[in-house]
């Protein structure tokens, strides 16, 4: 009887060939387990020790884990059914509802039974990140190290979804797994710095702390050496925000420096430059050298080569509210340091100029020609003293000595006593 059921059932006498499954040892024993001719809705699997007792580990596939616990139609279900050659036989067969009361057709990995949530975007050996007690345990055990993407420093504190993103194109959760860029870290990351130093983000950061290499970030590999005080000053004094890519400009000092002296140099070649005066080891004291002054619009000679520099260059306001130290005027003409001692009496015939009696050695050493003025010298006037003429005057201010008007006439100087004779 028994060698004539599997002439029929040709599915599971394949099984039993190939060693197969629960009936793999037990040919010819078919009345064992399944009677004959009890009718189409009688029950033909005897469970001898209930269904529920039956010893899963017989059929080949032995049940782990959560599988342990689950109903057997929660797997056996025609919905699960893959196997071709019981589909083919239930079909041939369709009055006797096979695919409803069978517990063949089986396939042994995960997807014949679980979603594949995955959507294939790796491989289908489900063990190698899950197991059969807890589905989420991938989560917290799965090593980074076997992907493509080694887990290094702060990486490794990360929570998945922040790198591996919700598929929104699924009804169900469903998290992207590859096909992600990571070949550079702006793949990830916001490029603060725009573009202005390429994608190599090693050069000054490690995946430890975004910002702790700073510190010894070497700035000479940069095309600006920091020098002097600039390598005691703190980085984001020059790398603000307000710069593109945090990357500020550096051709000019003044692109960092407020300009103390209020574009007094503007007008100068360079624009004012301030590195023929400054250096980056402090800004006072100045480099400038009375040499230098030599290449001034005003040379220094005489008793100016001994005059301290501060009693030129006083403080001035070149707006209301600001105070700084006056470096150039409108003109350089004496008075613009020296007072007028004379009161604009040479206005008019000399236009103040004073090196027509004056020079920058002695200011008392004078050398004006009485020849050339209106009133030339000649006879004994050419042996007479300066103040014999010129005498000392008073005015509001004080004593000052008059040159210009002067008495011209005989008799404003002279007493004639002598008799006619």
């Amino acid at each position: 009887m028994s060698t004539g059921c599997v002439d029929c059932h040709s599915p599971l006498k394949e099984k039993i060939e190939a060693k197969i499954g629960f009936h793999a040892d037990k040919p010819n024993k078919c009345g064992e387990c399944h009677s004959d001719h009890n009718g189409k809705n009688f029950e033909l699997v005897y469970w001898p020790k209930d269904i529920n007792n039956f010893n899963h580990d017989d059929t080949g596939y032995i049940l782990t884990g959560k599988h342990q616990k689950l109903e057997c139609k929660k797997c056996h279900t025609s919905k699960n059914i893959k196997e071709p050659s019981i589909i083919n036989w239930a079909n041939e067969h369709s009055q006797f509802r096979i695919l409803d009361r069978t517990f063949l057709g089986l396939e042994e990995t995960c997807k014949s039974c679980h979603k594949n949530i995955h959507r294939d975007q790796v491989s289908n050996d489900c063990a190698s990140c899950h197991n059969t007690s807890d589905w989420d345990l991938a989560i917290s055990e799965f090593d980074h190290n076997q992907a493509k993407f080694l887990l290094t420093g702060a990486h490794k504190q990360v929570d998945c979804i922040k790198c591996h993103p919700a598929q929104t194109d699924h009804p169900e959760q469903v998290w992207q797994l590859t096909g992600m860029a990571y070949d550079n870290c702006s793949s990830c990351h916001d490029d603060y710095h725009k573009g202005t130093f390429g994608q190599s983000c090693e050069t000054c950061h490690t995946t430890v702390d975004w910002k702790k290499d700073l510190k010894t970030f070497d700035h000479a590999q940069t095309k600006y050496p920091l020098t002097g005080k600039h390598t005691t000053v703190q980085c984001n004094e020059c790398h603000q925000k307000k710069y593109a890519g945090f990357l500020p400009k550096y051709d000019r000092c003044n692109r960092c420096h407020e300009d103390k002296h209020y574009e007094q140099f503007a007008r100068r070649n360079d624009g004012g430059d301030c590195t023929p005066c400054h250096n980056v080891n402090g800004f006072i004291p100045a480099m400038f050298t009375s040499s230098m002054h030599q290449l001034a619009r005003l040379q220094l000679d005489g008793a100016h080569l001994a005059v301290p520099c501060n009693k030129c260059h006083e403080p001035f306001q070149p707006k209301k509210g600001i105070t700084t130290t006056r470096f150039t005027w409108k003109n350089y003409s004496c008075n613009v340091c020296h007072k007028d001692i004379h009161r604009n009496q040479f206005v008019n015939n000399y236009k103040n100029e004073c090196e027509t009696c004056h020079k920058t050695d002695l200011f008392t050493n004078v050398i004006f020609d009485h020849q050339k003025s209106s009133f030339p010298l000649d006879g004994r006037h050419q042996y007479v003293k300066c103040n014999d003429c010129h005498k000392s005057e008073m005015d509001t201010i004080g004593s000052f000595i008059r040159y210009i008007p002067t008495a011209r006439q005989c008799s404003d100087c002279h007493t004639f006593t002598e008799e006619i004779r």
